[in-house]
């Protein structure tokens, strides 16, 4: 496992999903896994990729207008409430595709955005699918493909746990994006003739419950619910993806996905400001101080049997900024970690000590 990690994947706890993969978007660890490969409807989880070939194609202040063949059936579809001759922001009709998920904001940023991928295409929209299914394949989506901008339910639409992961982590790398999904309720205004603000509301009910901070929830009525979740632990973040679950579940069965990774891992900081003061303390009691900090990814076993020693130079070194030591962390015989030592306060030349 990467970055010195030894956590093993933990059993699926029994909960309605019919595909599940957690992974540690820091160590790439793969925390639990099942059917990670076996294709299922995306559903709105889609719009994730929608989201992102916006962003490369389109600029957040241009303005959009609507027109009637952008609007969804609202009895049947998740949507805004935009009406044609409203005048909406890019940034704006992100925030109703993520949010709400808004289908009528995807059909609008997908026309005009594949338009501009293809001036002369008849129907703009499919070449912004065709952009989509590229951006895809680059991103190693290997089992994906689209169909429409939206996730509604169409034959061969398909992607998995596996690869919604990838996609998702590839969203939060866009801090515009990450941060809309963060937010679970926004207000956006529309210009044109019937000038308002709408109140946008997130489906994801978890946002800020178990350091839930995204992504996307998707639904069909066939094959269940998806959610694909990520949340703090430390400072990593571990992305969750649920395919299938049961009617009024998907929730539920993220709750239990945590739970359970909460219970057989730990991330344990190590270094400044880490879970050892004792070691800080120890150091500083003999004029020395750590100045860098990591996060391990360990079993809950494994924590419990972490263990340090302190290496000291034999004759401290004349510069104030010299490594004068380290500090090896290990689990039984493996070695884990190792982070330097330096010396402290005035002596380091430290401004910030008396």
């Amino acid at each position: 496992m990467p970055d010195g990690s030894l956590a093993a994947p933990v059993p699926v706890p029994n909960i309605t999903a019919r595909a599940v993969l957690a992974v540690d978007l820091v160590t790439g660890a793969t925390l639990t896994a099942v059917n990670p490969d076996m294709p299922f409807p995306p559903a709105s989880t889609t719009k994730m990729l929608t989201a992102l070939v916006v962003r490369q194609h389109a600029t957040l202040d241009e303005l959009v207008t609507i027109e009637p063949g952008d609007l969804v059936d609202e009895e049947i579809y998740a949507h805004v409430g935009l009406r044609p001759g409203d005048r909406v922001a890019v940034r704006d009709l992100l925030a109703g595709l993520l949010i709400p998920s808004g289908g009528d904001a995807a059909r609008a940023l997908a026309r005009v955005v594949g338009a501009r991928l293809d001036p002369g295409a008849a129907d703009p929209r499919a070449a912004f699918v065709a952009e989509m299914n590229r951006v895809a394949r680059r991103l190693g989506m290997r089992n994906t493909y689209f169909v429409n901008p939206d996730g509604r339910d169409a034959p061969g639409q398909r992607s998995t746990a596996r690869d919604l992961a990838i996609l998702g982590a590839t969203l939060l790398k866009d801090p515009i994006l990450a941060e809309v999904v963060a937010r679970p309720v926004t207000t956006i205004s529309v210009e044109g003739p019937n000038a308002r603000d709408i109140t946008l509301w997130s489906t994801n009910q978890l946002l800020g419950e178990l350091g839930v901070h995204g992504i996307k929830t998707g639904t069909t009525a066939e094959d269940g619910e998806n959610l694909v979740a990520v949340a703090w632990r430390g400072d990593h973040q571990v992305i969750t993806v649920t395919l299938g679950s049961d009617e009024g579940e998907r929730f539920n069965d993220v709750r239990a996905l945590f739970d359970a990774l909460d219970t057989h891992f730990r991330w344990v900081r190590l270094g400044r400001d880490g879970d050892h003061p004792d070691l800080e303390d120890q150091l500083a009691a003999d004029g020395f101080r750590l100045m860098t900090n990591r996060t391990l990814l360990l079993t809950a076993g494994q924590a419990d049997r972490l263990r340090y020693d302190l290496r000291l130079a034999p004759v401290g070194r004349s510069s104030p900024w010299a490594i004068q030591g380290e500090v090896v962390f290990h689990v039984g015989a493996t070695e884990v970690l190792r982070l330097p030592v330096y010396r402290s306060g005035r002596e380091a030349g430290d401004p910030s000590q008396p």
